[in-house]
């Protein structure tokens, strides 16, 4: 088996969804609407944490837009998510797996946690989240692996303006609590369960991955009280790729065609926030092998590196376009 790097360089999708426009509100009035409406809505803020650190097998980026009844888009980008990602067994005489995952999301907390409508102001909130896990193969036949795999996952969250107030902070050694107060921190821990098919021939390479996650998530420290809670992020994933020669060659070495999918079904209760049930993407691209050049450090070299385009839908017409970059070690 090898590891694998996979990293989302570009996508877009939209996301229809109709929303009335609400009248002009004084800030004191407006924060006061949107903070009553983050408590009558769960999830929030942890909902998209629990897509952020769940592991994905084709990690990328995605941007979801909110459109009025005219179909005209309000304002600036709903939200906007994206992931990286890398795993690897460390040997077949000790099959120990090692993943890591950084996750990032900007979004209209006003858009996504509640009916106002999206703001036209570039004031939004920003998540970072980062998941390890650590899993052992337990080989069941000569493709087939059971991977079993513990999860730990951290995250935080804050406004455009906490992390601008932080920064004054930082600058001039005064204190700002009414601007660096207003963020959420998130910690999670669970395990993930893979079933995987690998059959690596000259003539083709097949990689088949079925994974199951949960992730039990919950705030602590100062999080903000308006998002403060737990949520269950679960999540079940079928990933496929298909490799073959292409005739060609690159740096003495075959080039490779590549098709790759991916469907994955939120189950936990994520999906309320991120307004779909599943999503699917299907691309393809080309590999080129540079494993002569022996790039790398501690052990790992890379061997291959993919260019993939992908196509992503999923439920209520989101739609989109990726271009990612994978790397083989």
């Amino acid at each position: 088996m090898t590891g694998w790097l996979r990293l989302a360089a570009l996508a877009a999708a939209l996301l229809p969804a109709i929303a009335g426009g609400a009248a002009a509100q004084a800030p004191e009035e407006r924060a006061e609407a949107l903070l009553s409406q983050v408590r009558s809505r769960s999830g929030g803020v942890l909902g998209i944490m629990g897509y952020n650190m769940t592991p994905d097998g084709s990690a990328n980026a995605v941007q979801i837009n909110r459109t009025d009844a005219a179909g005209r888009q309000e304002g600036s980008p709903t939200f906007t998510l994206g992931q990286l990602g890398a795993g690897f067994t460390l040997s077949e005489s000790f099959p120990l797996w090692l993943e890591g995952y950084l996750g990032t999301a900007r979004y209209d907390p006003r858009a996504v946690f509640t009916d106002l409508g999206t703001r036209r102001t570039p004031l939004r909130w920003n998540n970072i989240s980062s998941t390890v896990g650590i899993g052992y193969d337990i080989r069941l036949g000569e493709y087939f692996w059971l991977r079993p795999i513990l999860n730990l996952a951290a995250g935080y969250a804050a406004s455009d303006a906490s992390l601008f107030g932080s920064f004054v902070s930082f600058r001039t050694d005064r204190e700002l609590p009414g601007l660096t107060d207003r963020h959420v921190n998130v910690w999670g821990a669970g395990g993930s369960l893979m079933l995987a098919y690998y059959d690596y021939r000259p003539a083709r390479d097949i990689d088949v991955e079925l994974r199951y996650t949960q992730l039990r998530l919950q705030t602590f420290g100062d999080t903000v009280p308006a998002a403060r809670g737990g949520l269950d992020a679960r999540t079940i994933g079928l990933w496929a790729r298909y490799r073959w020669p292409s005739g060609l060659e690159a740096f003495g070495r075959p080039v490779r065609w590549v098709l790759e999918g991916n469907l994955t079904g939120y189950v936990g209760d994520q999906a309320e926030i991120m307004g779909f049930n599943w999503a699917t993407k299907v691309g393809g691209g080309v590999e080129v092998d540079v494993g002569r050049y022996e790039i790398g450090a501690l052990g790992l070299n890379l061997s291959r590196i993919r260019l993939i385009t992908r196509y992503f839908f999923a439920e209520r017409n989101v739609t989109g376009v990726s271009i990612g970059i994978g790397m083989s070690f």
